[in-house]
């Protein structure tokens, strides 16, 4: 799923996201990439990885969230299985376009960057309520009774196949499944953002190789030094920090945090390892350019078919 920034936009997304799991890997290029252009920031805003490339955008990944929401709710009705009700921000309400204008995939992918949340949140993630304002906690996913759910994803705790509910057919993957063929993708980023998908494989994969390449590491070690200075000890920006479990955010953890950004900025970290990152996956890139471009066409078909289900759902409510 995407990671937005600061807000949860819809309800039946997170339920979704709550009802899979992901392990990915894709076949790795031999040895270091070589860099191209290392940009000198501590700001991940702007910042674009290669593979975003094959992506739906922040707005056509909010409309396939509410597509495939109202699907899945077509489905479950048509069956007259229960449903919770859906609980997402009012349309076009300000905390929407403000998650939507300032969303980005990097988010945290490189530890904290940002210096204002840094100063109020420390470690803590901050996000929008529906009133525009702030909230220390997203809204929790609901979750349908056992029968339902079995319905929902078209197995029972088995693992057998649920072909029926109340003597009506269930189809094949169950409302999710019937949903997923409609818009012909698994994940809300779009077709091979799965959790088996390349898209979502190359991603993760850049990921866990930049960690352990030693151009990386050596800028760790600069920054963690940078840290030390400062009285706080950390090996690497994904080391956690306890207190970020707390309701709220102490002192010290408001003083680690605005040191941490500040030694990211001080050393490049983010510029590093996002230009490391990034080679990692344009060689993939290189490596998958027919399953990539088959990948192309499907998300393409898929916008098509989310701006047509779009344009019904905006009719039917007008």
């Amino acid at each position: 799923m995407w990671r937005v920034r600061r807000v949860a936009l819809v309800g039946g997304a997170l339920l979704v996201a709550a009802l899979t799991a992901c392990s990915s890997r894709t076949p790795r290029p031999a040895g270091p990439p070589a860099l191209g252009e290392i940009p000198r920031t501590v700001a991940v805003e702007r910042l674009h990885l290669p593979v975003e490339r094959y992506m739906l955008s922040p707005r056509q990944a909010l409309r396939f969230d509410e597509v495939q929401d109202a699907a899945v709710r077509a489905c479950m009705r048509g069956l007259s299985a229960p449903y919770p009700a859906a609980t997402r921000l009012r349309a076009g309400s300000a905390a929407e376009r403000e998650a939507l204008d300032e969303y980005t995939v990097l988010y945290r992918r490189y530890g904290l960057t940002d210096a204002a949340e840094a100063r109020t949140w420390g470690y803590h993630t901050p996000a929008a309520d529906s009133s525009g304002g702030t909230a220390a906690k997203a809204p929790k996913p609901q979750f349908p009774s056992a029968a339902a759910r079995d319905v929902l994803t078209g197995v029972d705790p088995s693992g057998a196949p649920v072909t029926s509910y109340r003597g009506r057919p269930v189809p094949r993957g169950g409302c999710l499944g019937k949903a997923e063929r409609l818009l012909g993708a698994r994940g809300s980023q779009g077709p091979g953002t799965d959790p088996d998908g390349i898209v979502a494989r190359i991603k993760a994969d850049s990921f866990e190789r930049s960690m352990s390449d030693p151009r990386v590491t050596k800028v760790f070690a600069r920054w963690s030094a940078c840290m030390d200075s400062r009285g706080f000890t950390m090996h690497t920006p994904m080391d956690e920090v306890p207190s970020s479990n707390g309701a709220t955010p102490s002192r010290r953890e408001i003083a680690q945090a605005r040191a941490d950004v500040a030694c990211k900025a001080r050393t490049d970290l983010v510029g590093i390892w996002f230009a490391v990152e990034s080679a990692y996956q344009k060689a993939a890139i290189g490596q998958h350019g027919a399953e990539l471009a088959r990948v192309e066409a499907a998300r393409d078909m898929t916008i098509r078919t989310i701006d047509r289900l779009s344009r019904g759902q905006d009719q039917g409510r007008a």
